[in-house]
C-alpha cells in the first residue's frame, strides 16, 4: 500500500471510530493530513496552510445529501480566519456546514 493510501486509510478510519465512540455526534472539524483535499483548498484560494481544516459531518439518511451507496461521512474543506479557534462542537459546526451548503446551493443556481 502507498504511504498516501495508507494515510488516507488511517484518517478515514479514525474518522469513522471519532462517530462510533461519539454517537450524539453529527459534526467533527480537525486538521488535515498531508496531501488531503489539496486541489479543493487550492480552489479556495490563497492562504496558508496553517488555515486548513477538515469539517466533517454525519449525513443523516433524511438530508437530501444522503446517497445510501456511499459513506454516510462528507468531508468539507475549510479554512479558518487567522489564529481562529473554532469549537469542535456540533452547535458550532452544524449551522457553519449548512451555511456552506446553501451558498453551494446558491452559486449552481
Amino acid at each position: 500500500m502507498s504511504e498516501q493510501k495508507a494515510i488516507a486509510h488511517v484518517f478515514g478510519t479514525s474518522d469513522k471510530m471519532f462517530f462510533e465512540k461519539n454517537a450524539d455526534r453529527m459534526t467533527h472539524i480537525r486538521l488535515p493530513f498531508k496531501g488531503e483535499s489539496e486541489g479543493e483548498f487550492f480552489s479556495l484560494g490563497e492562504h496558508s496552510k496553517t488555515q486548513r481544516r477538515i469539517l466533517l459531518w454525519r449525513v443523516s439518511a433524511d438530508s437530501p445529501y444522503y446517497d445510501p451507496v456511499r459513506q454516510p461521512l462528507m468531508k468539507i474543506p475549510f479554512l479558518t480566519f487567522f489564529e481562529e479557534v473554532v469549537e469542535d462542537t456540533d452547535e458550532v459546526l452544524l449551522p457553519l456546514i449548512e451555511t456552506i451548503m446553501q451558498e453551494q446551493l446558491s452559486a449552481q443556481g
